[in-house]
């Protein structure tokens, strides 16, 4: 798919030579990176690079400048061959042809010391019930991030024959994001493992933005979902995308309707696996600076003042009594835009006409209240 394809190699020639192996797209392939290792094509000059052989072992980020299909003819790698994982992010290749569910393809014992495993817009999560996420199998020519907690040695499990091979591949449960949502695919992402979503309904669409660019989709199912953010890779296709300590947004999408999101949402960073426990609606901000009636009124001895702020403001709420004099000064400082309440006690004062009075940047608003005993 023209842009960013992670992917990997269970069946390699003699010659595994990056311009071998990269002959059938030559000069639709523009680039493969590698963990800590690259290659740029060059016309004229072939390939450029730290990265001159594909190695079995391996997972790879192959960039093309248009949809077009690699063809390569060689031996099956050997499946059993240990894989060496150092502690943190790991790109391999997964050996066998078949999709073979993750648990199954992982050994036994190696529990959570594997926390995560990211693929190309798709991601697991290993918790005390098992993997969570859009990604639920492993199969050859897809190249995956594993996330070690620990150096380890694996050697996977899995299936060459169609008859063994699971059911599910790693994209089946992935739906195909509604027109005018689409986003590219990028060589850096994150995932956001959303645990619940205040007045979600099954079949809505969690989008993850960078201001207006959309940057990752999933549809909600029910459960933990992890929601893609894609980061900027410096391509064409990923201008506007996340960087490094940005914090996306998200928002619910509902037929034509965009719902907006909020919550404690981590940074984001390339590779990384956050859990979000939960997100609520977000309260449009008020247009205008707003002073509402206060409820009760009249009232004893207790009534609520309410307030609106479009933007941050410094704030001054103050009651008086008839005389003009002033008795209790309720707020006092800088407030964040939105709405915003306080109650006042007049337990300590006696019947009587007052007046509260609001002051917030240049917008000055007076009420009259009754308190009645």
């Amino acid at each position: 798919g023209q842009g960013a394809n992670l992917r990997s190699f269970n069946v390699l020639p003699d010659d595994n030579s990056i311009t071998n192996v990269m002959a059938s797209i030559e000069g639709v392939a523009t680039g493969v990176i590698g963990e800590g290792v690259a290659a740029n094509y060059m016309e004229g000059s072939g390939w450029m690079g730290s990265l001159s052989a594909i190695d079995l072992h391996s997972g790879y980020w192959i960039m093309v400048s248009e949809d077009d299909v690699l063809l390569l003819m060689g031996e099956p790698t050997s499946r059993e061959l240990p894989y060496t994982l150092h502690e943190g992010a790991n790109l391999i290749s997964y050996p066998f042809r078949y999709a073979t569910v993750l648990e199954e393809a992982i050994p036994e014992g190696i529990g959570c010391d594997i926390s995560g495993i990211i693929g190309e817009g798709v991601a697991a999560l290993c918790n005390e019930s098992g993997w969570a996420g859009s990604l639920s199998s492993l199969e050859g020519s897809y190249g995956y991030w594993f996330i070690a907690e620990e150096a380890m040695e694996i050697t996977f499990n899995g299936c060459d024959e169609q008859e063994c091979a699971s059911l599910s591949r790693q994209s089946q449960n992935l739906s195909t994001v509604p027109e005018g949502y689409e986003y590219k695919q990028s060589t850096t992402q994150a995932f956001y493992f959303i645990e619940d979503i205040e007045n979600i309904e099954i079949g809505d669409w969690i989008l993850s933005f960078n201001g207006d660019e959309v940057i990752g989709a999933r549809q909600w199912q029910g459960a933990i979902i992890d929601v893609p953010a894609m980061g900027d890779d410096g391509s064409d296709y990923t201008k506007g995308y996340m960087e490094a300590g940005e914090v996306p947004s998200f928002k619910i999408l509902r037929g034509d309707e965009l719902i907006n999101l909020e919550g404690d949402i981590p940074e984001w960073s390339n590779n990384q696996l956050y859990i979000v426990s939960s997100l609520t609606e977000a309260v449009a901000l008020p247009e205008a600076f707003s002073l509402d009636r206060a409820y009760p009124n009249p009232f004893n001895p207790t009534t609520k003042l309410s307030f609106a702020l479009p933007v941050t403001s410094n704030v001054l709420l103050e009651v008086y009594d008839i005389n003009g004099r002033l008795i209790n000064q309720l707020i006092k400082g800088v407030m964040d835009a939105g709405y915003h309440s306080v109650v006042w006690n007049a337990d300590a004062h006696s019947s009587g006409v007052y007046f509260v009075k609001l002051h917030a940047g240049d917008y000055v608003k007076t009420q009259k209240l009754m308190l009645v005993k």
